[in-house]
């Protein structure tokens, strides 16, 4: 293998090094004070939010420097304390906050809830936005208001796309468009997205659409990782009219994955196809204010397996998501609102596996895996929100669910023969079951917020919330070693079995929040302290294991007790100011959480080691540098159940380069862990492409994370 870069590596790499160097060349001519690029609100955690908003906004310029990184909505977050994620396929990535992973946080996109239809989860909420086409990112963690929404223990991510726009003048015209691309040579390949509205001050009309496409990324000194290719996108439609008391809208629109590796999953997607509806009315009246939206999604997905890991095993889902919501905000006394709201929603899911022509296991029939499942939730809440004393305000909230679950009979690929032998008992056993479940949860939040002067906060809360299990951790009935290796939502391999008799997760979280604020150079310093104790957490009990040299763990879904605790603080400063430009600005952050099983005493998969980051940025008139340092722990407390690896600490060192000359052009060019540093990612799960393409020889590596990355991002408004 050449050791001399690729031709594109040597242009990006050209590229980087000019747009680094260009601002240093100007600091050793005559400076020229330009106005500054004002920096995005979110950075300044000095301006405290509201007490019951979300913790942290992404938008603005911050936004469009991470956009320019990856193709994943949900990565959007990466940087903020506490965030971290599930490796999945380039654009399929599942949160972690706090410890909280998957379907504990509740990703809502443009408010709306959407279903994981995979037994892998490989269409999470998160994935049908791609990162380009992103207009801000929010995170409520732990202690989010029940306004925010349901069936979740560690909090909401709302993932909100372009609204639409309106002439300001009666008989005035508006049209706007944007144009941005992006290129990474981690992935030789990038991602491009374009959006254009026309409206009137009455009627708007707006067009966008994102693709992202990216081949196996490679690691620290350039070694390929399996299976880790993607193609993706996105399009949508919006019509909106406006009166005078409020808008009302529609957005349409289609995602489609044509393929996606999944390195640390046995499957692959070869297809997935969503198609979706928004109807939605946000009005202001004399009296209050309403909101109402209908949503609806049908999604259509495949799984297979791609060319590095061979094969042919179809596996198809089709699900439909149906919602309804409706809220009203009335004034309450001196500075209050209540407001109240409901929540319907419907969710049908069936998951099959076509029979394989000439296999002697994959057939005769068709594996039905969740046959006719259906989740029906229906919400009612209240919440208050307003000052309680003198530098007091609080928020309290109470919600009220109802969540029912059931699922049609099901049969394995056999009824007969001795591979099929355990599904055919399982399923047997399954269809003598009554499948229907009925869940009533209730969720509290109580937060109070003292502000006695300017330059300090200090907020504390309460929240118990509450999650019914999914369809696949109830329904999910296989016990055949291939078919429960098929449910895997974790990145670890292993082999997942369901549980009917699976109990909701009831949190009770805990938490605590001081900021202080200094006028002296921009200083600000925030502290968080969080506490949860889970009751029924869904874990997983073993009962086997499987493959060369029992490499994998057969296990069952199961309710324990469990606990999470953690810290996270963050601060900025100003430093010094050069030649007229505006301040260099010191921004650091770092978070540490800890779970542990209170009855087997493991530690709870998947949580983050401790992890830091160091930012300097230095704004020069229309250009922007910006150096920081990602630091991440060893992890060494790893589930010993679920036979996740433990990891190394490692340092990644990035720099990046912004020019905007004007409001509507930004010119960027980075480089991404600059040293090639060669790192396992902590919550990457198993490297399983490489290991089947291995001919798969224990030990099962951990996945490893991508290496030094020259990236591009050109947008251009008009």
């Amino acid at each position: 293998m050449s050791l001399l870069p690729s031709r594109r590596a040597a242009l990006a790499a050209g590229a980087a090094v000019i747009a680094l160097s260009v601002p240093a060349l100007a600091l050793a001519q005559a400076a020229t004070v330009l106005p500054p690029i004002q920096a995005d609100p979110a950075a300044h955690p000095a301006e405290a939010p509201a007490i019951g908003a979300p913790a942290a906004v992404v938008g603005g310029e911050a936004l469009a420097r991470r956009q320019t990184s990856g193709a994943d909505a949900v990565s959007l977050l990466l940087g903020e304390p506490g965030v971290s994620v599930q490796a999945g396929g380039g654009t399929t990535a599942l949160p972690s906050v706090r410890g909280m992973t998957d379907d504990r946080m509740l990703v809502t996109v443009d408010g709306a809830e959407t279903t994981a239809f995979c037994p892998n989860h490989m269409n999470p909420p998160g994935s049908y936005v791609l990162a380009g086409g992103v207009a801000s990112i929010s995170l409520s963690p732990t202690l989010s208001p029940v306004s925010a929404g349901g069936d979740n223990i560690g909090g909401v991510i709302a993932i909100t796309t372009r609204g639409p726009l309106f002439a300001t003048e009666r008989g005035d015209l508006r049209t706007e468009g944007e144009a941005s691309l992006a290129w990474r040579s981690v992935v030789d390949g990038g991602s491009a997205s374009a959006r254009m509205s026309v409206a009137d001050d009455r009627f708007s009309l707006g067009l966008e659409s994102a693709w992202a496409r990216g081949g196996n990324y490679r690691s620290g000194y350039g070694r390929d990782v399996r299976s880790t290719e993607y193609e993706s996108y996105d399009a949508a439609l919006g019509l909106a009219a406006r009166t005078d008391q409020g808008v009302v809208s529609l957005k349409v629109g289609r995602q489609f994955t044509p393929y996606q590796g999944f390195a640390n999953q046995r499957m692959d997607m070869t297809g997935n196809v969503s198609t979706f509806a928004d109807l939605r009315y946000d009005g202001a009246y004399a009296w209050g204010e309403v909101s109402t939206r209908l949503s609806w999604r049908d999604v259509e997905h495949e799984m297979n397996f791609l060319a590095d890991k061979g094969g042919d095993m179809p596996m198809l889902s089709h699900g439909v998501d149906l919602g309804l919501a409706m809220a009203v905000t009335l004034p309450a006394g001196e500075g209050g609102s209540m407001a109240f709201g409901v929540d319907v929603r419907r969710t049908d899911l069936d998951d099959w596996w076509p029979p394989v022509t000439g296999s002697m296991m994959m057939g005769p029939n068709r594996y039905l895996n969740i046959n006719g499942g259906a989740r029906d939730r229906t919400g009612v809440w209240a919440e208050w929100s307003g000052p309680l004393a003198a530098g007091w305000t609080g928020v309290a909230g109470l919600r009220l669910e109802r969540v029912e679950t059931n699922t049609g009979d099901v049969q394995p690929y056999s009824w007969t023969g001795m591979m099929n032998a355990a599904d055919a008992a399982a399923a047997t056993a399954f269809n003598a079951r009554d499948h229907k479940r009925a869940d009533d949860v209730a969720d509290l939040t109580l937060l109070a917020r003292w502000a006695p002067t300017d330059a300090m906060s200090l907020e504390i809360g309460y929240a118990r919330k509450t999650r019914v299990p999914n369809l696949y951790e109830r329904y999910a009935w296989g016990l055949g070693q291939m078919s429960a290796a098929m449910t895997s939502m974790a990145g670890d391999a292993n082999a997942y079995v369901g549980n009917l008799d699976l109990k909701p997760e009831t949190a009770n979280n805990l938490g605590a929040t001081l900021r202080l604020s200094s006028p002296v150079a921009n200083r600000s310093l925030t502290v968080s302290l969080f506490h949860s104790e889970i009751e029924d957490y869904v874990d997983a009990d073993p009962i086997g294991v499987f493959g060369p040299g029992g490499s994998f763990a057969r296990l069952r879904f199961a309710n324990h007790d469990a606990r999470m605790q953690g810290v996270e603080i963050s601060g900025r400063t100003e430093l010094w100011t050069a030649g007229g430009f505006a301040p260099a600005v010191l921004t650091a952050s770092a978070s540490l959480v800890r779970g542990e099983n209170r009855d087997t005493g493991d530690d709870l998969y998947h949580i983050a080691p401790v992890t830091g980051r160091v930012s300097l940025e230095q704004p020069l008139g229309a250009w922007t540098v910006i150096a920081d340092v990602e630091l991440v722990g060893e992890k060494d407390r790893v589930s010993v159940t679920r036979k996740e690896p433990a990891t190394d600490a490692y340092a990644l060192f990035n720099l990046r380069g912004v020019w905007r000359p004007t409001e509507r052009l930004r010119f960027e060019a980075s480089i991404e862990n600059a040293f090639d540093e060669a790192y396992d990612l902590p919550l990457g799960g198993v490297s399983f492409g490489d290991f089947k393409a291995g001919g798969m020889v224990p030990p099962i590596a951990a996945l490893p994370g991508p290496g030094r990355s020259f990236n591009l991002g050109l947008t251009v408004g008009f």
